[in-house]
């Protein structure tokens, strides 16, 4: 479930990136800023209940260490709000058995041959152009394998926030930040997550990591081998004919737009070669 809340992540808020921390935390500080950045006002009633219910109660919360990586800002906005896309990716790469379905009305159905399943809804999300995004998720899950007579429930609420910035290198970074809070319903189950608390943090940390890699060298294939990408957009087999077509033109726009970035550069470089030096004009 973690780990399908780390490729949903590819989401996030109305921060400036340098407001970010950038390491991981689980503190008492980081824990009572994120209740105040989460935007209960735009939840509905029944939301906002059942974030309370989690929150309050939580059994473990959780925020990932900030990132700030080279990717495109359309590139990040897309695959934020198409996370069943990061997920067929990976699978047609090997690197991952988790299947995620996109239902209506924003949700997803989650599953994995470890024996975790949920269901995932986009409670809130606020996109913009500059990736100044601010993303609420509510996730109900269950994990039930090895010698454990019951399976363990836990209720979820994400918050997912990003900002970008254009560099002196004429780059653009995006900075996102994943706040968890998770509820375990079982008394045992509660019980155990303290206990392997280390090792959750730990997972989900490394998880949400490789997902902002994995963002920044899409944006990066993107621009550079864009044919490459519009082969793998054809062979995705978990995604709507749609959202394939939106990919290969976001692929496409995405190169032309670093070719046109060279190409004023070296107008640029080629117009100062031909100015003239301060003797020659004298």
């Amino acid at each position: 479930m973690l780990l399908v809340a780390a490729a949903l992540c590819a989401a996030a808020g109305s921060a400036h990136a340098e407001e970010y921390s950038a390491e991981a935390t689980s503190s008492r500080s980081a824990r009572e800023q994120a209740l105040k950045e989460i935007p209960w006002a735009k939840l509905s009633r029944q939301d906002q209940r059942m974030t309370q219910y989690v929150v309050r109660k939580a059994s473990l919360f959780r925020r990932s260490p900030t990132h700030a990586f080279d990717c495109d800002p359309e590139v990040f906005n897309f695959l934020s709000q198409h996370p069943e896309v990061v997920v067929n990716v990976w699978n047609l790469m090997g690197v991952s058995n988790l299947s995620l379905v996109r239902r209506p009305d924003d949700v997803f159905q989650a599953a994995d041959q470890a024996g975790a399943e949920g269901a995932l809804r986009v409670m809130h999300a606020d996109y913009q152009p500059d990736c100044r995004n601010t993303v609420v998720v509510f996730a109900d899950g269950r994990y039930q394998a090895g010698p454990m007579p019951d399976a363990i429930d836990a209720h979820c609420v994400l918050l997912l926030r990003s900002a970008s910035r254009r560099e002196t290198n004429g780059r653009t970074y995006v900075t996102a930040r994943l706040d968890s809070f998770v509820r375990f319903e079982n008394v045992g189950a509660d019980l155990l997550a303290k206990t392997l608390k280390p090792l959750l943090v730990k997972s989900a940390d490394h998880n949400f990591t490789e997902t902002m890699k994995f963002v920044s060298t899409f944006s990066r294939t993107a621009e550079q081998r864009p044919d490459g990408l519009l082969n793998l957009t054809q062979r995705l087999d978990k995604v709507d004919e749609k959202t394939r077509l939106e990919l290969a033109d976001l692929c496409r726009q995405t190169a032309a737009k670093l070719a046109s970035t060279l190409r004023s550069d070296e107008a640029v470089q080629l117009a100062k070669l031909q100015q003239p030096g301060e003797d020659a004009s004298r």
